[in-house]
């Protein structure tokens, strides 16, 4: 976790800036699950006082990257297959309505730019570049979403990001061929919105979404 700490006149600039480090380090893995934070070691580190680690977890415990334990500290929250569970609940609801919304009125143009988008993370996966595949898969989602009537849909999804980042992160650093099953349920669900298959559509991302969670719970149990 480097420290390139920018000179701030505002000590609230300042808990922004060592929030996106930390935020950045827990998703890069430098935190094990379970790990106490040590308050005192990342503000050296950042080369900053305690006071901006101290706002910046209090920030992250909201957006659930990190659980304060009252008189005991900060920790690097494990996730439990409830946790997945809940997150793609709400993904495989509005997501698969996103999809039925998106359906009827997304452009030839911008399915052709879908089909770019999964040729990409196919590279990516077959190159092992985890990372770059996420950054591919969240581009398909984000970008049928952008197509969706009902705006409030992604304001709720934004407002959960960190949290479906979290899982999505973890399912990443995970063995196993669940990342081309992954890519097929992609390709079918731009195949029914070629089709411009409303119905087909959302029943093909619900679906999709709900066997990335239970995937993803299959990893937790090994």
């Amino acid at each position: 976790m480097e420290s390139l700490r920018p000179q701030f006149k505002e000590e609230k600039g300042l808990s922004n800036w060592v929030m996106s480090r930390l935020t950045e380090a827990i998703l890069n893995g430098d935190f094990e699950p379970g790990e106490k934070l040590d308050q005192e070691l990342i503000a050296a580190k950042l080369n900053v006082s305690r006071t901006p680690v101290r706002e910046a977890l209090k920030v992250l415990a909201t957006e659930g990257f990190v659980e304060i334990r009252s008189f005991r500290g900060a920790y690097i929250p494990i996730l439990s297959p409830q946790d997945v569970h809940d997150i793609y609940e709400i993904r495989w609801v509005i997501e698969s309505e996103i999809a039925r919304q998106a359906a009827p009125v997304i452009p030839d143009h911008e399915l052709d730019h879908l089909g770019d988008i999964l040729q990409r993370g196919k590279i990516a996966h077959d190159s092992h570049a985890e990372q770059h595949y996420y950054e591919v898969d969240r581009e398909f989602h984000a970008t049928i979403a952008s197509y969706c009537q009902n705006k409030l849909f992604t304001e709720i999804l934004d407002k959960l990001n960190n949290r479906i980042v979290r899982v999505r992160t973890f399912a990443l650093h995970q063995p196993g061929t669940h990342l081309d099953q992954s890519n097929v349920e992609h390709v079918a669900i731009l195949s029914a919105l070629r089709a411009h298959d409303a119905h087909e559509a959302g029943r093909l991302t619900e679906l999709h979404l709900k066997n990335s969670a239970s995937r993803i719970v299959q990893n937790m149990n090994k």
